[in-house]
């Protein structure tokens, strides 16, 4: 097979003169600017990096016993927490606060339960 060479010169790369180049950058797309800030409806991606810490926002229905526990533990444990605590008695301690158990005793003496 013979290629015909007897056609106008033609060139694959890009002209030196021409501003080609210039607006045609291979890496725009990947650079993120063809990409627009939000979207028709107005959502806009939030950029920040996997594994950024932020306050995470707790809500404990009830002031009881587990919740006591809870508190304590996030206290101790725990960073960047906004713990909202709701109770509908005017003081903490759940059923403890609520019911009475009259003759009700512990048979094992127990020293962290006075």
């Amino acid at each position: 097979m013979v290629a015909n060479q007897d056609g106008p010169a033609s060139n694959i790369y890009a002209s030196n003169n021409s501003k080609d180049m210039e607006n045609n950058r291979e890496t725009d797309e990947r650079d993120g600017a063809y990409i627009p800030e939000t979207d028709s409806t107005g959502y806009r991606i939030r950029e920040e990096p996997y594994g950024t810490k932020r306050k995470v926002r707790v809500v404990l229905m009830g002031a009881g016993a587990s919740s006591a526990n809870f508190l304590k533990k996030a206290e101790e444990q725990m960073q960047n927490l906004a713990i909202t605590v709701y109770e509908k008695n005017r003081d903490v301690g759940g059923t403890w606060l609520e019911n009475k158990y009259p003759g009700c005793a512990c048979d094992a003496s127990l020293t962290f339960i006075e």
